[in-house]
C-alpha cells in the first residue's frame, strides 16, 4: 500500500481496543444503530450470536438497537431461531 493510501487508511481505521464502551455510547448520542446479519443455513450457530448481540449491546448496554437477519433461503430452521433469539428477520428471496 503506497503511503498515501496507508495514512487515509490510518486516520479512518479504529480498532474496539482503542474505544470504552462510554466513548461509544458518547459517539451514538441519538443515532441509532442496527447490527444486520446475513444467514444461511446457520440454524445451529445463529441463536447464541443473536442471543449475545441482544443480552451485552442491547439490553446491558443500550449500544444496539436493533437486530435484523436477512435469512437468505436456508433450508433450516435459522429463520425461526433467530427470531425466537430475538432478531427481526427478513427473506432475502
Amino acid at each position: 500500500m503506497d503511503l498515501r493510501a496507508r495514512n487515509w487508511s490510518d486516520r479512518r481505521t479504529f480498532q474496539s481496543r482503542d474505544l470504552t464502551l462510554a466513548d461509544l455510547l458518547h459517539a451514538k448520542a441519538s443515532t441509532r444503530i442496527s447490527v444486520v446479519i446475513p444467514a444461511h443455513d446457520e440454524a445451529r450457530t445463529i441463536g447464541p450470536i443473536i442471543t449475545c448481540i441482544r443480552d451485552e449491546l442491547m439490553i446491558q448496554c443500550g449500544l444496539v438497537d436493533e437486530l435484523v437477519v436477512i435469512d437468505s433461503d436456508s433450508t433450516d430452521e435459522t429463520a425461526s431461531v433467530a427470531e425466537g433469539a430475538g432478531a427481526h428477520v427478513f427473506s432475502a428471496a
